[in-house]
């Protein structure tokens, strides 16, 4: 499973349902649902060309938006097709 299957998926379902079954079907562990949020508005900022704003993740840790999307391999979930810049 990989970035076919979610966007099959995108064209099936609405992005709270593909984004709940890539965390929990596409990463081992599954990602904990407290995680949703933080992974929404990376999405939502890395869209907005924003990625390099700070996102506090449930646990304390602070990253960009970047980091969020390449660490929980979001980017079939954004709307451009450019490759997420560099992380610090």
């Amino acid at each position: 499973m990989g970035r076919n299957a979610i966007e099959d998926m995108l064209n099936y379902a609405d992005v709270d349902s593909a984004l709940d079954w890539h965390l929990r079907g596409n990463h081992f562990p599954p990602i904990h649902e407290d995680f949703y949020p933080a992974a929404k508005l990376a999405i939502e900022l890395v869209n907005k060309r924003q990625g390099e704003t700070p996102i506090e993740l449930p646990n304390g840790v602070v990253c960009t938006a970047n980091y969020v999307v390449e660490g929980l391999h979001l980017d079939s979930f954004l709307d451009w097709d450019e490759e997420v810049a560099e992380h610090d």
